[in-house]
């Protein structure tokens, strides 16, 4: 995968979390934004795709009961071991434990140094689902908008990592905006081709006059 950093609302639209989780887990310590963490007002907290990993983990974890400390520990070694293959790796819950099972059958290592099977995480499988995920929201959306009766066509690509879309009108040169959803993406993208016309029609009117 990647090494895009995810700000908040992609990673809540990844994970299925509430941002109230989101921010409780990273305030106390349970999974952190490893790419970068917020520094005061206006901040924003960027995480890897590791870290959704982990977040993912984690809901599936505390929707079956488990404990945040087992959770926490869980998570560290998740973390330990992030060097390894997501395929090689699996959880299993069981009481107050959890254990990490790796390709090699015959070993089971146990993830939290602390018993009825609760359920057990292919980690490979949370991560194959978030990388479609990821796929799906990264995706860039043609739209066409209308101007002066004519419609001009524009690629709106989301910034997974500041949130919202980045518009571009290829066929206007460096006529490019942005906004915080498709709506606003769209409603500025045809005041950027307004104030690109209104700028080039004088221009294009000139030149055709010294040619004349």
């Amino acid at each position: 995968m990647s090494a895009t950093g995810f700000g908040a609302r992609a990673v809540l639209s990844l994970t299925g979390i509430s941002y109230r989780q989101l921010d409780h887990w990273a305030r106390t310590g349970l999974v952190r934004s490893s790419v970068r963490q917020a520094a005061g007002r206006g901040s924003r907290r960027v995480y890897s795709f590791a870290d959704l990993v982990a977040l993912r983990v984690v809901r599936q974890l505390r929707e079956a009961g488990v404990s945040v400390q087992t959770i926490r520990r869980a998570v560290k070694w998740l973390r330990s071991h992030a060097d390894q293959p997501l395929a090689t790796l699996a959880l299993t819950a069981q009481g107050k434990k959890v254990f990490a099972l790796t390709d090699d059958p015959a070993k089971l290592i146990e993830a939290t140094g602390e018993g009825q099977v609760v359920l057990a995480i292919s980690v490979a499988k949370v991560a194959r689902h978030l990388e479609r995920g990821v796929s799906e929201i990264s995706a860039p959306r043609a739209a066409t908008i209308r101007v002066r009766g004519r419609g001009y066509k524009a690629v709106l690509t989301p910034d997974l990592e500041a949130g919202g879309y980045t518009v571009e009108v290829a066929e206007l040169p460096c006529c490019i905006t942005e906004g915080d959803d498709l709506a606003e993406a769209k409603r500025m993208a045809k005041d950027a081709i307004e104030l690109w016309l209104s700028v080039a029609e004088p221009k294009r009117a000139r030149t055709r006059s010294r040619a004349g």
